[in-house]
């Protein structure tokens, strides 16, 4: 018989060692794991801090610049001498021109020599009022004040030429005079002396239309170059007084904005100053119109029919907050005789009526107006109903219920509603009144899409 081999093979038990590295990588996956979940199906909620800070709301314009204005023509051909600068004041009776018909008196003026330092003190007064008028009004941030006192200077000093002149040479101006071959013309009437016309003169608050709006119709003329004139030719125009207007036209947006605007602040372009002027809305023809009227100002822009300005309107400081911010929360609104002080507390709150027994809770008052506190539905639901104290009525809680704009608060890291009083806002942000009752402070921390979030929720 053959001999089984014998199975020596001896199986050995595996000894298993515990390796904390590999379990320390399995936690460390499973705890990112979670947090990339979380992340990618939580709330991404962005905070925005409130800050200070002001809206100005403006509205751009270009005006038609209207005044009283008058057109004046020669009397008779002949060379025209001007004695006073253009835009500037005259009195009645003050020479304006001279119209020489043989041209001799007017070039012996012309050539006539003043010896300024050989004229009595008395005579420069005026000479003198204009540096220290601008010395002492002189800004660098305000150059067109140089122009104004060059022109100034320049009318004085001419003004002190001319009545040199006109004094020595009286002889040959009688004798000219007598043979009608010089004129002297004097101002019919106060006002301020012009020496540029645009055929807009006859344009008035009475009788302008959507036509008058039409730059490309003025036609500006400058008088002064002319040296020989004919008998009926415009020579000059006087702007009769102080109070002149803006006029533009308006579309029923702007009528809205600014209907209630009686006084608005307005800032020229052309040199950023800025004054005053009253304001109405008048209806014309198939427009309506905003008219601006001014009793100031009227030398710095005479020259100008159209004027570019800017309605700078609503000037508002306070906090200031992104539009994204803003939603709304409907409350109950809870009569304020229906509150009382109690469970030893100094809080107000109200007694509801419960099946198995009244309570007293003291909910969050979020605004308050003359007759009612608003609450929300954080201790008492819609049905429940509360009772007057010292008395046998009640009161349901949705009875009345009303919508307030406000913001989420998250300063504790959960959303509490504010309310909010928008003073002025743009397209992106909106200017607070920083003393509302319950509502934000300087610095809250608050969801800046308030769509995003509801009450109480966690960030």
């Amino acid at each position: 018989m053959s001999r089984k081999k014998s199975n020596n093979i001896v199986k050995l038990q595996k000894n298993y060692q515990f390796n904390i590295g590999i379990v320390i990588v399995v936690i460390i996956f499973i705890y990112v794991l979670f947090h990339v979940f979380s992340y990618l199906t939580d709330k991404n909620v962005k905070v925005y801090e409130v800050k200070e800070g002001t809206i100005s709301a403006s509205m751009r314009k270009d005006a038609l610049a209207l005044r009283t204005e008058e057109v004046y023509k020669a009397t008779t051909n002949g060379k025209i001498k001007y004695f006073k600068q253009s835009s500037s004041r005259v009195g009645i009776k003050s020479i304006l021109y001279s119209l020489d018909k043989t041209g001799e008196i007017t070039n012996k003026i012309n050539s006539f020599n003043t010896d300024i330092t050989k004229l009595p003190p008395s005579t420069l007064n005026g000479v003198y009022n204009e540096f220290q008028s601008f010395s002492q009004g002189y800004s660098d941030s305000n150059f067109i004040k140089t122009s104004i006192f060059k022109n100034n200077l320049s009318t004085e000093l001419d003004h002190i030429h001319t009545e040199a002149a006109l004094t020595s040479l009286e002889p040959d101006i009688k004798a000219a005079n007598a043979n009608s071959n010089y004129l002297l013309e004097n101002a019919p009437k106060a006002g301020l002396f012009m020496l540029t016309i645009d055929g807009f003169e006859d344009v008035t608050l009475d009788n302008f239309d959507k036509e008058s709006f039409n730059v490309d119709k003025v036609n500006k003329v400058t008088l002064k170059s002319n040296t020989d004139v004919k008998e009926d030719d415009i020579i000059y125009k006087l702007i009769e007084n102080d109070r002149w207007n803006l006029v533009f036209p308006v579309d029923q947006d702007e009528i809205d904005t600014l209907k209630d605007e009686e006084y608005i602040n307005i800032r020229f372009k052309q040199d950023d100053y800025t004054t005053y002027a009253q304001s109405s809305i008048i209806h014309r023809g198939t427009g309506d119109y905003v008219v601006l009227a001014f009793d100031d100002s009227i030398e710095r822009y005479a020259d100008n029919r159209f004027l570019t300005i800017e309605l700078l309107l609503n000037n508002k400081t306070g906090l200031k907050i992104p539009n994204s911010s803003i939603t709304t929360k409907e409350f109950y609104c809870i009569p304020k005789n229906y509150f009382m002080k109690g469970n030893d507390s100094n809080s107000l709150g109200i007694m509801v009526k419960r099946s198995g027994g009244n309570e007293f809770v003291s909910p969050t008052i979020y605004h308050e107006t003359e007759d009612y506190y608003y609450i929300s539905d954080e201790k008492v639901d819609a049905k429940d109903y509360i009772l007057k104290p010292n008395s046998s009525e009640e009161y349901r809680v949705d009875t009345k219920t009303d919508e307030l704009q406000g913001v989420y608060n998250v300063n504790k890291g959960y959303a509490v509603f504010k309310q909010i009083d928008i003073l002025n806002q743009n397209k992106e942000y909106s200017i607070v009144d920083k003393n509302t009752d319950y509502g934000i402070s300087l610095y809250d921390r608050i969801v800046l899409d308030g769509s995003s979030i509801k009450e109480n929720e966690m960030i």
